[in-house]
């Protein structure tokens, strides 16, 4: 039901709706919704390949490769802190092993890299996480806001059967995946 009003919401109103969403959202609840939006895409492209939908799986690559992709453009390029750098070793080894399923249509690996993911956005580590993440990372809402609404990510969020998830902050998120 959540999907179908999703998709036949217009396209500005959706934009206002995540442009108010973001405004009103503090910086960790920013990165909250990226790394849970993360979430859906990926576990879209394991529905898709448990199920034998390879666009639908190819859709939700898409969608989680563009947030990886766009985390990773945001760490700050000036910093020496160790925790930069743990970042961007993240969001690669994240990239390959996405890629790597998605080639192999790997259900396992999709499993797997989100089982990662929910490690570090719940607790216990989920706070000092956050922390890192906002220390090392510089994005402006109007770029975040892009993001969301770009059409490779856009389209995987429409493709998420329970689209409210991707809202969901740390610990609820687990609950809903």
């Amino acid at each position: 039901m959540n999907r179908q009003w999703f998709e036949a919401m217009a396209p500005d109103v959706i934009a206002g709706l995540l442009e108010e969403l973001i405004a009103e959202a503090s910086e960790e609840e920013r990165i909250s919704i990226l790394f849970n939006l993360l979430q859906n895409c990926i576990g879209t492209a394991a529905h898709g390949a448990e199920t034998g939908q390879s666009v639908m799986q190819r859709d939700g690559v898409v969608g989680a490769v563009s947030i990886l992709s766009f985390l990773r453009e945001h760490l700050r390029a000036d910093s020496a802190n160790e925790a930069n750098g743990v970042l961007r070793r993240f969001y690669q080894a994240a990239h390959r092993q996405i890629i790597r399923a998605h080639r192999d249509i790997a259900v396992t690996r999709f499993h797997e890299l989100r089982t990662s993911i929910a490690k570090v956005i719940q607790k216990p580590y989920s706070s000092s996480f956050f922390h890192n993440c906002m220390q090392e990372t510089r994005m402006s809402k109007g770029e975040m806001l892009n993001l969301m609404l770009s059409f490779e990510v856009r389209h995987s969020i429409c493709r998420i059967e329970n689209s409210a998830c991707m809202f969901a902050i740390g610990e609820e998120s687990g609950a809903n995946s």
